[in-house]
């Protein structure tokens, strides 16, 4: 079963007249407990869409970024880190990046990492 495709042929239909409708779309999609490497192409195009329309304070964005950090690893995820850095959003910085890493954001194991990336 390709329940992918209908997903994503019905959000592409929005894209470009209506971006955050193809993130609605996107949005339904049902999310595993452990997705998989074709779910994060959903994710991705979710926080493509979000990043592009400067929507850093949408609720779906850290969710979908960690799923992806999960899914692909932090390296995958990491431009949009630094975008979201550059516009003061540490702490959603600091939940994807404990996210990522299954840690709460005041776990101790990762105080010195936002230390040095001055998250704190």
């Amino acid at each position: 079963m390709h329940v992918h495709d209908a997903y994503i042929e019905m959000a592409e239909m929005l894209t470009k007249s209506d971006p955050m409708g193809a993130v609605d779309v996107y949005a339904k999609f049902p999310v595993v407990e452990n997705p998989s490497f074709d779910d994060a192409f959903i994710f991705g195009e979710i926080i493509r869409l979000l990043m592009k329309g400067e929507k850093f304070d949408d609720s779906r964005l850290a969710p979908n970024l960690i799923r992806m950090g999960k899914i692909m690893g932090l390296a995958y995820i990491e431009k949009y880190v630094e975008t979201l850095d550059s516009k003061m959003k540490t702490d959603l910085c600091k939940q994807v990046y404990a996210g990522v890493n299954n840690k709460d954001v005041n776990n101790p194991d990762l105080a010195a990492f936002f230390k040095f990336k001055c998250w704190i």
